[in-house]
């Protein structure tokens, strides 16, 4: 029989499950009209209000025109959903590339297109990589768009998952060379960013070459939820619709080299990255872009919820991105560091050691000033610290894991270390993804405390993480700690919850 769930496990899951909550897609469309209808004496216009940055709202005449969607994500169901409600009649068709069990998921639900067809839904990318069902999908959407007239306005819906959904590799590279590439370079323990870099490098449709399939539409809107942190919109899900002007063979190339796979890449993949390509000029004038949300919005709830469940909440950065070995040990001395001032008040080069520990780490401006308000302060139950971003997982063991599941099971373990020489009293720690999925894994992450962790033994635990098996620890080890919630139907990258008690 396992011990029930404690109060600290429930505290923190809940923080996670109400960020999550402010990210679905109806609350940004309603909350934040991100996207109307409105009419001005006999014209009919689409406004498009950028969330994240702050441009003037984009204004799309409709009048006499026919308005069609695609969309590739694992958030872009709920999206063509209010798009379809907004628009109404003047939509006329489109095409849609989402994650497998989307509609099982929101089947019987009030969450659905409406049943006259207009919008074809396509599933595929199962455990979130490419593959062939996916790749049918991209090369409809592709020829869909170039059918395009300048009677026509197209809206593209771009999420978190994208790429995977949205697989249209050079002719000369077969799909399965392309995702051995990406997953070689996922396994050495490359960046997103790094890795959308390579896909573009090898794609016929990311890279804003979708844009260029589509130039004789009347106008092109994508409307993106940013997965990624800092919100490069040529990299999420590939940029398909951003034309940066950029050298993406210059940049694969240079990855290629930092991971050490040159020689070891499918020849087709070397033979297309060595061709000297000239720079082809892409110029489309009736192409637009707006980021509609991003993690701050899910990391500002989450202090929300904190503070309301009694506890200081500070935000430590919405820009993690760090290998879960480092960061884990970055949490441990964040950790060691706070408890040691709440058990002894030892306040001597406080802030010289946060920032000592911190120097790697882009972390929020004023962080360090609001920790140590917060520790003089004390006047609520505890400490809540919250980060968002996204990590990466050097791959060397032949488990089931996935990238939350692991940090929480590397910083928890890091502490029980510790704690055998320094009396912790308790800390909780959840990681967990917004999407609701860590890896190939059913998992949106997991959740533990300290308290919890004093029961396994230090080689039990270290077994499944020199095998990268933390899938398999809490699920079958520690279940209650194990976030299963499925297809959110959102994805603004994961989130890191660390609570520490002061008693």
């Amino acid at each position: 029989m396992y011990k029930s769930v404690t109060r600290m496990e429930t505290v923190l899951k809940n923080i996670f499950l109400k960020s999550v909550e402010s990210v679905k897609i109806r609350n940004l469309f309603e909350r934040q009209k991100c996207m109307r209808m409105c009419r001005e004496e006999d014209r009919l216009f689409v406004e498009i209000s950028p969330v994240i940055d702050k441009r003037l709202p984009l204004r799309v005449d409709i009048t006499d025109k026919q308005c069609h969607v695609v969309g590739f994500g694992k958030a872009v169901f709920g999206m063509a959903i209010e798009v379809e409600r907004i628009l109404d009649t003047h939509l006329k068709s489109g095409i849609l590339s989402v994650p497998c069990g989307t509609l099982d998921k929101f089947k019987n639900t009030d969450t659905q297109l409406n049943s006259n067809g207009r919008i074809e839904v396509f599933e595929g990318a199962k455990n979130n990589l490419p593959d062939r069902d996916a790749h049918s999908t991209a090369i409809k959407i592709k020829d869909f768009v170039s059918r395009l007239s300048n009677d026509d306005v197209l809206f593209v819906l771009i999420s978190g998952g994208g790429s995977a959904l949205l697989p249209l590799p050079d002719p000369s590279v077969t799909l399965e060379e392309k995702m051995l590439v990406v997953k070689m370079l996922a396994r050495s323990g490359a960046t997103i960013n790094e890795l959308n870099t390579v896909r573009i490098a090898i794609s016929s449709i990311k890279g804003g070459k979708l844009s260029v399939a589509a130039k004789n539409a009347h106008k092109i809107v994508s409307l993106v939820i940013s997965d990624i942190v800092g919100d490069p919109i040529d990299l999420i899900a590939s940029g398909p619709t951003y034309i940066s002007g950029m050298n993406y063979q210059k940049s694969a190339n240079d990855i290629i080299d930092k991971y050490g796979l040159r020689g070891q890449l499918p020849k087709a993949v070397e033979d297309l990255l060595a061709k000297l390509i000239a720079k082809e000029e892409m110029k489309i004038t009736n192409n637009h872009l707006a980021i509609i949300a991003n993690n701050s919005i899910a990391v500002n709830t989450a202090l929300q919820e904190a503070e309301k469940l009694g506890y200081h909440a500070v935000c430590l950065s919405k820009v993690i991105e760090c290998d879960v070995e480092r960061l884990s040990e970055v949490y441990l001395k964040l950790i060691f560091v706070l408890k040691d001032y709440m058990t002894f008040g030892n306040e001597k080069d406080l802030q010289t050691k946060l920032k000592a520990i911190l120097e790697d780490l882009k972390y929020e401006v004023g962080f360090i000033d609001q920790i140590l308000e917060v520790l003089k302060a004390r006047t609520k139950s505890g400490i809540c610290i919250v980060a968002g971003g996204e990590t990466t997982v050097e791959v060397k063991g032949s488990g089931i894991g996935g990238r939350n599941q692991e940090l929480t099971l590397r910083v928890l373990k890091k502490v029980l270390d510790q704690d055998q020489s320094y009396d912790f009293g308790d800390v909780g720690f959840l990681s967990a993804g917004t999407d609701g999925i860590d890896g190939p894994t059913p998992a949106a992450g997991a959740v533990g405390t300290l308290s919890t962790f004093r029961q396994y033994s230090d080689s039990s635990l270290q077994a499944y993480l020199s095998s990268n098996d933390s899938y398999t620890f809490w699920n079958k080890t520690c279940p209650r700690g194990h976030i299963v919630i499925g297809h959110t139907g959102t994805n603004v990258m994961d989130l890191h919850v660390l609570l520490l008690p002061f008693s």
